[in-house]
């Protein structure tokens, strides 16, 4: 096997993916933390990162409550692409890149479609016109006044914690 680049090893270092780590903490809570701090293997990180992604698919199941069954089969390919992607990595940084294009794509399905830029010849043009996603579907945000008030209790908290 070829001699991994400095930028591929894992270190014990707590310092080292920090981003991520609290990210990963704030979702799944404090065992991830931990579990990566400071020892985590590539074993480890896969198997945070794939819990990630069944929360996604959870949290898209048990929430979108109005979509075509198209977009549900989209997200539910996406997540399985990189669910098998990850699963293959055989470095930190080949897990992250794969992580990262199946979250970009994410992100793009849930604002409306995933725009086919890669067949334009050319860059793509970042304009309104190019990046407006609304030709295949409309998303709109609701709230209904339990949502509101969960909202406004929520935004109290985060300030009487600042305070």
């Amino acid at each position: 096997m070829q001699k991994l680049l400095p930028t591929e090893e894992l270190r014990y270092d707590m310092s080292q993916f920090y981003p991520l780590k609290a990210a990963l903490e704030g979702l799944l809570g404090h065992g991830t933390y931990m579990r990566l701090k400071e020892t985590g293997t590539l074993r480890d990180w896969k198997q945070e990162v794939n819990k990630l992604l069944r929360a996604i698919r959870i949290a898209v199941e048990s929430t979108v409550a109005i979509a075509d069954d198209e977009w549900f089969a989209e997200i539910d390919s996406i997540l399985e692409l990189g669910k098998s992607h990850i699963a293959s990595s055989i470095t930190v940084t080949e897990l992250f890149a794969h992580l990262s294009a199946t979250l970009t794509k994410l992100v793009f399905l849930q604002i409306g479609f995933l725009p086919l830029g890669g067949q334009t010849k050319g860059a793509v043009p970042l304009t309104k016109q190019w990046w407006t996603l609304d030709p295949v579907r409309t998303v709109q945000y609701v709230q209904n006044g339990n949502q509101r008030r969960t909202a406004q209790g929520r935004r109290d908290k985060r300030a009487k914690a600042q305070s």
